[in-house]
């Protein structure tokens, strides 16, 4: 799409909505019905468990990148809210990539506390991983969806109890605004969703003992809910024990911002979807040896 084009649907979209946040049911709604879907086959609503939120949607790439990752996002939303269907536009824009992508749902407060929705998580990772064998995969989520994605791989025996060999088959992570376990809740509904209250197993980044696959790490700086620290301490944890990290600040975008410049619509707007495919890239041409002693 021409670059003018996509400006001015980005304008039309915002004079008509407003520049609220993205979660709005109508601004998704709107952006999802004039993001097109000729990059991908849709596989909808397939279950990789038994209950009724156990359930993710595959955009599959028809111009798929030969022996590309698979990338599984992991959606945010406070762990009470939020929902895969909001990401049609997010699917879509890295299936047109080359990327084929997986968006699960999971369960949420307060319908389950902690650690169920890090069992379900990790389940979706999981089928990922069985669905396609001999493709690695890039875990990615925003806010709760980040800390999420990031625990699994911190506590590796989410994934093992599915057989699931993070060192053989994750190779990368990128985090999207994500809370690590850096700073302890202190206010409802999170000390009711998290009874550790974020300072003991519920901790990414005190679990974060074993090696990491390589981690990108994004913020903005007009972001209000998540802390840069989060980024900063994982940032200088991983490098003291010999990790891989990239951290990225960036100018103007709040914490619905990093979710929205995803969208074709808006991805000029940022260099960030950018970084993250050159990540993306970059893991796919590296071979598998963090966990190498």
């Amino acid at each position: 799409m021409k670059k003018r084009t996509k400006i001015s649907i980005g304008v039309l979209l915002l004079s008509l909505l407003g520049i609220g946040a993205l979660s709005s049911c109508s601004t998704v709604s709107v952006l999802n019905a004039i993001t097109p879907s000729g990059a991908y086959v849709l596989s909808k609503d397939v279950a990789y468990g038994t209950l009724p939120r156990q359930v993710l949607d595959v955009y599959t790439a028809k111009d798929a990148r030969v022996n590309s990752p698979i990338l599984v996002f992991i959606h945010g939303g406070s762990w009470s809210e939020g929902d895969k269907n909001i990401y049609k536009f997010l699917g879509e824009n890295f299936a047109s990539e080359g990327y084929t992508t997986i968006i699960p749902n999971y369960r949420l407060h307060p319908q389950v506390k902690f650690p169920k929705f890090i069992d379900d998580t990790a389940e979706a990772v999981a089928w990922s991983a069985a669905k396609y064998p001999n493709r690695s995969l890039i875990l990615m989520g925003h806010s709760a969806g980040a800390y999420n994605a990031s625990l699994v791989l911190a506590n590796r025996t989410y994934l093992e109890k599915h057989d699931v060999n993070v060192c053989e088959r994750i190779a990368g992570f990128v985090g999207l605004a994500g809370p690590y376990g850096v700073l302890p809740v202190v206010e409802e509904p999170y000390l009711t969703i998290f009874p550790e209250h974020h300072q003991g197993t519920d901790s990414p980044i005190k679990n974060m003992t074993k090696p990491l696959p390589p981690l990108f790490l994004a913020i903005g700086d007009k972001d209000t809910t998540v802390s840069i620290k989060h980024n900063d301490a994982v940032s200088a944890h991983v490098l003291k024990k010999g990790g891989s990290v990239e951290t990225q600040l960036y100018v103007g975008l709040s914490h619905i911002d990093v979710v929205k410049v995803l969208s074709r619509y808006f991805d000029d707007d940022s260099r960030l979807k950018a970084d993250i495919l050159n990540f993306i890239e970059m893991q796919s041409e590296r071979k598998f040896n963090y966990c190498t002693p």
